[in-house]
């Protein structure tokens, strides 16, 4: 003998139209397009560069050593 959950029915519920692609456009227009090769470090003021390592891109102050990952 099997068990078997009792049928639920849907009780009023309004069903609204979702647009598939609505979340995905507004994800990509406020993700940020292109990265600046340098900025300003928060700790010394002076300019970091960008760098490029296998996984990941950071930025690097060569004058305090201060390093920033790009998430």
């Amino acid at each position: 003998m099997k068990l078997l959950p009792p049928k639920m029915e849907p009780k009023n519920q309004e069903l609204e139209p979702v647009n598939e692609f609505g979340l995905q456009e507004q994800q990509e227009e406020s993700a940020p397009t292109e990265l600046d090769n340098e900025i300003e470090c928060p700790r010394c003021n002076d300019s970091m560069e960008l760098n490029s390592k296998f996984d990941s891109l950071v930025y690097f102050c060569d004058d305090c050593n201060f390093v920033l990952k790009c998430v």
